[in-house]
């Protein structure tokens, strides 16, 4: 199946994926974020891993936008690709609809299968624990992705999401000049994610108690739920809104009710969806500011899974405290690749600053990026080869 994922600036992803055949997994690295003497809970496995013909079992939580459908479809042309070469032996994976129940009858299904590695995009952080002790029991190898969730004996692999708001809230403080009024439109309720992104732009929103934040509701990720929660913040505060903060995958539905209320916005959270970053390109007066959170963790995150459960030695200081439990220091978390203005003078400022592994691209360079893909199309990056290799000693 073909990769829609894309393959520009960073070039090729060829991460090295050759077996240790030592037996072992990981080793673990005793030194946490803060220098501070801690050890992760690693997976393990019962037996020696395989070094070929492995039988991987994959859960994602969520399958509701586009986003997702990129995401899975990503992942599905790599697995085909790992089959062919004889890396799996076959590979299974289940969606579900952001239903908890489905989703946890979905990962028992994967351990009723003797999958040698699970890999769960959780679509809850704190109802899993049952399922993966079950599979641990069994020898599983189990590496949480995407989403994060704290367990013991997993690893988790997710993109820098404190990133994704903390430079958006950066932006908006200076664009705002430290005052003014805003309302956002968040993820999904409950969602690790999203609260680890509200959490991080809090941080920063705190140093400004001139910026109010006159309502949040989520927007479920999706742009008809965006655009109606957009429309009741547009008739209940009006022009006293001075700007709009939004997680991905629903500018779309922002501007169309501004548009829809005959009005104009002023300062956004764009997007990394072809459609809007050609809408934005086209429109340099209204300013926005999209960080991305890339499909390509997905490809990302098995390619790392399998070099753990193989027992490649993670490098010194890789492991981060967990965001959903900074106790457990378990966490492989990738930066974000690029952050998409719509201003070009905006790929410099202070929201630029200490975010070296993060290009800031203009909304015209972006929008070269995505020709020829369709509008639902999600920019993509991989990491480059170095960055996950790197990873390990």
């Amino acid at each position: 199946m073909k990769k829609l994922f894309a393959l520009m600036m960073v070039g090729i992803l060829t991460f090295s994926m050759v077996a240790c055949g030592s037996g072992t997994v990981a080793e673990n690295p005793d030194t946490d974020s803060s220098g501070s003497e801690s050890e992760a809970n690693a997976a393990s496995t019962e037996s020696d891993p395989k070094t070929s013909g492995i039988k991987l079992g994959i859960s994602n939580g969520y399958y509701g936008n586009t986003w997702r459908a990129q995401y899975v479809e990503a992942m599905e042309g790599l697995c085909d690709e790992l089959v062919a070469d004889g890396t799996l032996s076959e590979y299974t994976l289940l969606n579900s609809t952001g239903d908890v129940t489905e989703e946890l009858n979905n990962i028992n299904s994967l351990i009723s299968d003797g999958v040698d590695i699970l890999m769960i995009s959780p679509n809850s952080p704190t109802s899993m624990g049952s399922v993966i002790q079950a599979a641990l029991d069994q020898g599983i190898f189990v590496v949480i992705f995407n989403d994060a969730a704290a367990y013991e004996g997993t690893y988790c692999i997710y993109n820098d999401q404190a990133q994704f708001w903390e430079i958006q809230a950066k932006w908006f403080a200076e664009k705002l000049g430290g005052k003014g009024n805003m309302v956002w439109i968040t993820g999904s309720s409950g969602n690790s994610t999203s609260t680890c992104r509200q959490n991080a732009a809090k941080a920063v929103l705190d140093q400004y108690p001139d910026i109010k934040i006159l309502a949040s509701a989520p927007g479920e990720w999706s742009e008809t739920t965006a655009q109606s929660v957009m429309s009741t913040f547009l008739s209940t505060y009006g022009e006293e809104i001075d700007a709009v903060m939004a997680e991905d995958v629903m500018s779309n539905g922002i501007i169309r009710a501004y548009e829809n209320a005959g009005m104009t916005p002023t300062l956004i959270s764009g997007d990394y969806q072809k459609s809007f970053i050609d809408w934005a390109a086209q429109h340099p007066e209204i300013e926005s500011i999209g960080s991305p959170s890339v499909p390509s963790i997905g490809t990302s995150s098995i390619k790392i899974a399998l070099r753990l459960y193989w027992g490649d030695e993670l490098a010194d200081g890789v492991l981060q405290p967990n965001q959903e439990d900074e106790s457990l220091v378990n966490a492989i978390i990738l930066p974000m690749p690029f952050v998409i203005v719509s201003n070009p003078d905006d790929v410099e400022g202070p929201w630029t600053e200490g975010y070296n592994d993060t290009q800031f691209i203009s909304a015209a360079e972006a929008s070269k990026l995505c020709e020829g893909q369709p509008d639902s199309y999600m920019l993509d990056m991989d990491p480059p080869a170095e960055q996950l290799e790197a990873l390990f000693k």
